[in-house]
This record gives structure tokens, C-alpha cells and sequence, in this order.
């Protein structure tokens, strides 16, 4: 691969940044990250700079290659090495766990396909460390999801959905995963999926071709399945949630490209896109990743199906990428948060938590902070107006990306049965209180009982996704 320009327009910390997120980079990039390290002063903010971007295990283990570590000052090594070991250790247990996993569906005869992080950990970046891993995340075939389920169960993993009494089902027609399994210890956590986004969603993914062009992988020592590498940059594209977009998730998208090399098909790629007709979500994420890591092929591609991406999405990606550095600081896992409130406030049935988890929820939706609002709008240093017209404006975008994500009337479906529900709490509780029937409703330590874990256990589990 021929040498590229890395984050023009940036500054020497913000190349730095995106050159130590290369994972194999060339002798003359591996000089000009070393060049950069030189001309770096404010080391504590590069720090804060790789930790928005959830890059710090990357990034220093690039420093340690190049041997230009020593120029960050001890206090700042301390803080690159705090997370760095924090990371390790939860995704050795992770890993180690996922191993086993594996081994059983091995032995049992279903074809696992492992889907990003923790197959480019091992096939691209060679290293289990390199990022925070948030939960193994599989492809099965439908007709072996319930085997899958039997091994769970006999390593003593439990859905998510079981916390609000619910028993994990296989529902093609308007999921494409399971609920979540979770080891009791938090270690290992599980993303089962037959497909690859909603088909609630107006995409249309060929599986069968998928699956016709899967190959044989070794996964530390254990055979397992991955995607071609063109059906894997097609996941990547219409998975990226849309304001979690920094270095973390935008590096393997070029990290996957510079890989697979001449061994990509664009041509197959483009015709993906326009079968599925995910054009408006692969220009999203190839336009960010092509702007910090330019690559021919990308700009190519980006060509190619511009004219078949929406208004909204061209006019939002051009905002987003005007500015290397707004586009550095511009990750948000706001959506994470509202996400977890929404999980938790269907966790119980006592009025009091509900009525936390649905304030968390709705607050997070409606008056999102200012620091949130202007990242998502890719804001540098708003005045007062622009702040509010963020603020103002960001449920709309919220919105959007929930009914990307989930289907056009489920989300407001959604919201409007937390209403429901919320009431339904209360009323609950008032015939409790009142002796007219009904015993106290179950709230969020009696259903973590129920899964032999103490309430303390389960916030472990869902702090540990991001």
C-alpha cells in the first residue's frame, strides 16, 4: 500500500493520534509517528485526547514500537499504563472465556462466525489488548441458535432478558440478535446474531451469500469462522452507531481496508451496498474513516454511491469531517446512557426505580448536557446561540438514530410504553400500600436474586458495556 497522508490539517498531536492508531504502519509513517512524538508539548492533553477517542492501549503500544515512549513524562505514563492494564485484564477474562465458548460450539458442531473486535484483535491488530472489547459478538446460522443456547446454559450464562422475566427467543421478524448472555462473574458477555442489523430497517442483507463466502479461521487455538473482508467492512459500516465515532471505532474500519489490501473487492463491496441499500450508512462511516486515514479505494467507493445518499447524511458527514479536530473530539456514547436507563427502568417493577430509570431516560433524550449536544452537532467552541440550538435540536438527532437503529415505529412504540408502564408501577404499588391485592412489586435486587446475583453483581454487568 502506497503511503498516505494521515489527518490533514491536524495538528502533530492529532496525526500522532491517528498514526499510532495504524496497526501495521509503514517505515515511512513509523517515521513521521516518531518525527511527531518529537514535536508533541502537552502530553497530559494528548492523553485525554487518546481517551475520548478510546484509543489508549493502541496508542501506547504504537509509542513502545516506535521507542518514543520515554518522551511522554512519567505522570502521564502512569495514567497510559492505569488503563492499559485495566483493559488487559478485562479482556483476558473475556477472552479466555469466549475460548471456551467457542471450543463447545466447535465440538458440537455449530459454525461460529466471530465479528469484529475480537476477530481483527487476532487476525489484524495481532494483539488482544488493543481495545476495551465490550462483549464477544457472533453470527450463527438461525437453525443452530438454539444449540447455542444449550451451551450457554451449560456454562451458566443467562440472557439479559431474563432480568425483566422474559425467556430469549429467536424473533426473525423483528430482531436480528438474542438478548445479551452474561457470564455471573460479568467476565464474559455474549452478542448472538443472525443477522447483522434490524430487519425492521429498511436494509436488506444477503445472508446467503454471507454465508457462502465465510472462511475457516484459528481462534487461539480453537476453529471458528469469519466473514470475507468485504462483508466484514460492510458490517462495519452500517454498525457504526452514529455519534460514537472516534478513533476506537473509525480505526478498524482503515486498519480492516490497509489488511485485506488488494484482497478486497470494491467491485463486490458496491454491489452489497446497492443490494442492501445501505449507501447513506457506508458513506457515514468510509467518509470519516477516509478523513483521518485517507485511502483511494475509499474515495473511489465514496464516488460511487454518493448519489444514492440521502440529503440529511451527506450534508451531516460534510459538517462532521470539515474539522480534523472537531472530528477527533466528537465521540459520544450518550446513546449508551440512555440505552442503560432504558434497560434498567425495564428491570424493575417498584414504582421508585421505575420512575429513576424512566427521569434518566427521558432526560437523557430531551435535555441532552451541552458538552454531549455539541459533539453531535460537530461544534468547536459554540457561543451561546449555537449551544442552545444544539441542545435544541439534539432529541431530533437522537431520534433519528434510534429509528435507524431499532425500526421507524418501534422507538416511539417504545417510549410510549414507558409511559404506560410507569403507571402501571404506581398503580401497582398504591394496591400494595392499600391492602387491596397484590404483593410488593419486585424491584431490581429481587430479580438479581433470581439470577443468584447480588444487585451490586449485576450494575458490574452493565457498567462493563460501553
Amino acid at each position: 500500500m502506497t503511503d498516505t497522508v494521515i489527518a490533514a490539517g491536524g495538528t502533530d498531536a492529532e496525526r500522532l493520534l491517528v498514526h499510532a492508531a495504524l496497526a501495521t504502519p509503514t517505515g515511512a509513517e513509523r517515521a513521521e509517528l516518531v518525527e511527531l512524538a518529537g514535536r508533541v508539548t502537552d502530553w497530559a492533553a494528548f492523553f485525554e485526547l487518546a481517551r475520548l477517542n478510546a484509543t489508549v492501549p493502541l496508542v501506547r503500544r504504537s509509542l513502545i514500537a516506535a521507542e518514543v515512549y520515554d518522551l511522554v513524562p512519567p505522570p502521564v505514563r502512569v495514567r497510559f499504563d492505569a488503563v492499559t492494564a485495566r483493559i488487559a485484564t478485562a479482556n483476558d477474562r473475556r477472552l479466555s472465556g469466549a475460548v471456551e465458548l467457542l471450543r463447545r460450539f466447535d465440538e458440537r458442531g455449530v459454525r461460529c462466525v466471530v465479528l469484529k473486535g475480537m476477530l481483527f484483535a487476532t487476525e489484524i491488530y495481532r494483539d488482544p489488548h488493543y481495545k476495551r472489547m465490550n462483549d464477544l459478538d457472533i453470527l450463527l446460522e438461525p437453525g443452530q441458535v438454539d444449540t447455542a443456547v444449550e451451551i450457554y446454559r451449560e456454562l451458566g450464562l443467562f440472557a439479559t432478558s431474563e432480568l425483566l422475566g422474559k425467556a430469549p427467543k429467536v424473533r426473525a421478524e423483528r430482531s436480528h440478535h438474542l438478548p445479551s448472555f452474561v457470564s455471573r462473574d460479568g467476565a464474559l458477555v455474549v452478542g448472538t446474531h443472525w443477522g447483522l442489523i434490524t430487519p425492521l430497517a429498511p436494509y436488506t442483507v444477503d445472508y446467503t451469500a454471507i454465508w457462502k463466502r465465510v472462511r475457516a479461521v484459528d481462534f487461539h487455538g480453537v476453529p471458528a469462522w469469519a466473514m470475507a473482508h468485504e462483508d466484514n467492512l460492510h458490517h462495519l459500516g452500517i454498525h457504526l452507531p452514529y455519534y460514537k465515532t472516534g478513533v476506537r471505532e473509525l480505526g478498524d474500519i482503515w486498519n480492516l481496508a490497509r489488511y485485506a489490501g488488494p484482497g478486497l473487492d470494491y467491485d463486490l463491496l458496491a454491489a452489497q451496498i446497492t443490494a442492501a441499500g445501505s449507501e447513506s450508512l457506508m458513506f457515514h462511516a468510509l467518509a470519516l474513516a477516509h478523513r483521518l486515514a485517507p485511502n483511494p479505494d475509499f474515495a473511489a467507493l465514496l464516488e460511487r454511491i454518493a448519489p444514492r445518499v440521502d440529503r440529511f447524511t451527506r450534508a451531516d458527514t460534510a459538517r462532521k469531517i470539515a474539522e480534523v479536530h472537531t472530528l477527533l473530539r466528537s465521540r459520544s456514547t450518550h446513546t449508551s446512557r440512555i440505552e442503560k436507563a432504558y434497560t434498567e427502568f425495564n428491570m424493575t417493577a417498584d414504582a421508585r426505580e421505575k420512575w429513576d430509570g424512566f427521569g434518566r431516560l427521558w432526560s437523557g433524550l430531551l435535555l441532552v448536557p451541552g458538552a454531549e449536544a455539541a459533539r453531535m452537532s460537530s461544534l468547536r467552541d459554540p457561543g451561546v446561540l449555537a449551544a442552545v440550538g444544539a441542545r435544541l435540536i439534539a432529541p431530533y438527532r437522537l431520534t433519528r438514530v434510534f429509528q435507524r437503529d431499532l425500526g421507524r415505529w418501534l422507538f416511539p412504540a417504545a417510549l410510549a410504553k414507558t409511559v404506560y408502564d410507569l403507571g402501571a408501577a404506581y398503580a401497582g404499588d398504591l394496591r400494595s400500600r392499600t391492602g387491596l391485592g397484590g404483593a410488593r412489586p419486585p424491584g431490581i435486587d429481587d430479580y438479581a436474586a433470581r439470577l443468584g446475583l447480588t444487585r451490586a453483581d449485576l450494575q458490574a454487568v452493565l457498567d462493563s458495556q460501553e
